[in-house]
């Protein structure tokens, strides 16, 4: 009875110190270790964010982070003298490991300093295969503040969604890696938001539509980071993998561990084409993002972090106008914007309705004020059906006249809602919007455009203004050959004829840039496989461009299909160009080993859809050495100039402060409390033996003495 006595108290021991532990519920530091192996590149990164500022640029070893050679001083803003200070420096070490290199005991001060860097036990081949790994890392300390800073408005929101997933709260310090909590941040890849999801991961968790784009919600993107990264922990079975799967995918981290196993050994000893310089540190930049952030006084200072704002979320209940929707509130449509950063430009220009189910959020008091405490609007607010995209690809001999009158709409309607200049120039192939009754008006009264609009606002001919009556001249200019221009959606988005195949509709379509049948079954609504059937397709087949394609039309009308791809191309290209632009273009000749790969992610950072739109004629998968590329030259947008409001979105403010406190106290007092069960079970255990004990110790006393 005594032994049951005593399993039983040791079994609700170890039950209550597991499940109720903080490490069980809240993360521990175990579960992230800081292997020897990381150790240099934790500290290096750990500098990058908390010493070294954008103004200054770290030249270091790719492979070995413990080996800093100079830290070069920038200036913020000017590129080309950045660049040149950059490649001035690299070439000065690259000089240097030259003549350690042919000689590791040169007298020479400075290479001295460098081989110091390299240990007792560098040799030539050291110093030779380090010419090829100078690096050069720009600071992020002033840009890592300002995430603090902003992470304020919105961090417990997502502490709260992570812990409601069971995920530990460390994972929290991600976008900071990610983005530097930059709610506004867009890469040349297309990743979006705080936690930079690309299109394809997105659309697995998210809405991400031509209407709405849940990436650029910190709150929504929070809950698919939470989903991806407890589905990246379930497939590995530890957080080092899990999160480096994060930025390598899921695919690319189980080839890894099929080839090298764990963590440590795929660190030191994996070599993949695809598998760089990121991939490899991206463990160890979380490792140290979380060190910095959880003590950024530390390492700052005092900031004062931004604070979460009131709001009120009400599900719409069908289609609705975001004009109507301001005026019926009394809201602003910059507010709008500022509470919803997912809806898009469209529906702000009005080319699209606020979509049915979506949860508009608007300030707390101008709910309240309008509608008290129910959450339904009118019925007379909502609209039955999302407005189409009436598209038309122009043909040799149009202009923009006669299309205007083709579709019984306005010329400087047309030229309005496709931003086409004063003299109405249009190309063969470019994909022009027909806009519906209204629309133009909407767009000119609303106050909130991109960037790339105001851009062109500034800078257009002021002929522009007089557009809504062009004259003869303007309007009847024909269309040209279609040039290279990534501001116009071109190709054939058409379907180019249709039949009837076994009793069905069936379409006929030309592969265009950045296309492949996981695309067009997307917008069919339908499996891959039935595409791959219908034309006879085997697993391994990719889609070369210009290939013609069968299409089922049975689901997904002709129309239909139609103006869903032309908005995936168009939103790709708005998103783009809102952040980007072309300043020249450059001739780039292919060298031993180069592939698309490569050369848009090595060499010059470029999506690969901009790559093929600017070589039309080349077959990318047949790439032969020394032939020539045509290459865009990619400039960042200037987003800071005072006439460019670039409002940031901001989050609801739930009521958990409460719990957070209770939280707070649970995890300080559960290693005393736990201690004090321990003695009392110990005592409970030990009471029915006291008498037995004190005659043993009375024993053992007397036999010392």
């Amino acid at each position: 009875m005594k032994k049951m006595h005593l399993k039983f108290c040791m079994f609700l021991f170890f039950l209550f110190s597991y499940f109720f532990s903080p490490s069980a519920l809240y993360g521990d530091t175990t579960l992230f270790p800081v292997y020897p192996s990381i150790e240099p590149n934790v500290k290096f990164w750990t500098k990058v964010y908390s010493e070294y500022s954008t103004a200054q640029g770290v030249l270091h070893d790719s492979q070995n982070l413990n080996i800093i050679y100079e830290v070069v001083e920038l200036k913020i803003g000017a590129k080309t003298i950045n660049e040149k200070r950059i490649q001035k420096a690299r070439g000065k070490y690259k000089t240097i490991l030259k003549k350690l290199a042919q000689n590791p005991f040169v007298s020479d001060a400075e290479a001295k300093r460098v081989a110091s860097l390299f240990g007792k036990n560098a040799n030539r081949a050291t110093f030779q295969k380090a010419i090829y790994r100078i690096r050069c890392q720009i600071g992020q300390k002033d840009s890592f503040r300002y995430g603090i800073i902003r992470s304020g408005a919105f961090m417990d929101q997502i502490e709260d969604i992570f812990l409601s997933y069971g995920l530990p709260i460390d994972l929290i310090y991600l976008p900071h890696v990610e983005s530097s909590f930059n709610l506004k941040a867009y890469s040349k890849f297309g990743a979006a938001g705080i936690w930079q999801f690309v299109r394809e991961a997105g659309k697995r968790f998210m809405t991400v539509d031509y209407a709405i784009d849940e990436r650029w919600d910190p709150i929504r993107s929070s809950e698919a980071a939470a989903q991806l990264l407890k589905h990246s922990y379930e497939k590995f079975g530890n957080w080092p993998l899990a999160i480096t799967a994060y930025n390598h995918g899921i695919s690319g981290m189980l080839s890894a561990t099929w080839t090298k196993g764990g963590y440590e050994e795929i660190f030191n000893h994996y070599k993949s084409k695809v598998f760089g310089f990121a991939s490899r540190n991206y463990y160890s930049e979380f490792l140290a993002a979380r060190e910095v952030a959880a003590n950024y006084e530390k390492y700052f200072g005092k900031i004062t972090r931004d604070t979460p704002v009131e709001t009120r979320e009400i599900v719409l209940a069908g289609y609705s106008s975001i004009k109507d929707l301001g005026e019926y509130f009394g809201v602003d449509m910059a507010t709008l914007r500022k509470h919803n950063p997912s809806l898009r430009i469209p529906v702000f220009r009005g080319q699209k309705y606020v979509p049915k189910g979506y949860s508009l959020r608007l300030p707390s008091d101008a709910v309240q004020n309008r509608m008290g405490a129910s959450t339904e609007l009118p019925w007379n607010m909502y609209k039955h059906h999302q407005k189409s995209s009436r598209i038309y690809r122009v043909k040799t001999g149009d202009n923009i006249t006669n299309i205007a009158k083709m579709h019984g709409i306005k010329v400087s309607d047309l030229i309005l809602a496709n931003k086409i200049n004063s003299k109405g120039v249009i190309y063969v192939n470019q994909h022009l919007r027909l806009p519906l009754s209204g629309e133009v008006a909407d767009m000119s009264e609303t106050p909130h455009l991109s960037f790339a609009e105001l851009r062109q606002q500034r800078t257009q001919a002021p002929g522009m203004t007089s557009l809504r009556t062009s004259s003869a001249y303007e309007a009847t200019t024909p269309a040209s050959e279609f040039v290279i221009n990534p501001a116009f959606v071109g190709g054939n988005l058409e379907v180019e004829r249709e039949m009837i195949q076994k009793g069905k509709p069936v379409g006929i379509i030309q592969v265009e840039m950045g296309e492949t049948l996981g695309h067009f079954a997307e917008w069919l609504e339908i499996p891959t496989k039935i595409i791959r059937r219908l034309n006879r397709f085997p697993y391994s087949k990719t889609l070369p461009l210009h290939m013609n394609v069968k299409i089922p039309l049975d689901k997904i009308s002709k129309e239909q299909f139609e103006e869903t791809r032309f908005e995936y191309h168009k939103k790709i290209q708005e998103d783009f160009f809102s952040f980007y632009e072309i300043e020249s273009q450059q001739l780039y000749q292919l060298k031993k080993g180069d592939n698309v790969w490569t050369i848009c992610n090595d060499i010059f950072e470029m999506p690969v859809w901009l790559l093929k739109l600017y070589n039309p004629k080349v077959d990318f998968n047949d790439l032969r050495w020394s032939q020539k590329l045509v290459i865009p030259v990619i400039k960042d947008r200037t987003q800071d100039s005072p006439d460019i409001v670039q409002p940031s979105p901001t989050v609801p403010s739930k009521s958990f402060e409460g719990y957070r406190v209770v939280r707070k106290s649970w995890v300080n007092s559960y290693y005393p409390l736990l201690f004090i069960v321990l003695i009392i079970t110990f005592i409970i255990h030990m009471r029915p033996h006291a008498t037995d004990l004190q005659q043993k110790f009375k024993t053992v006393f007397a036999f010392i003495r």
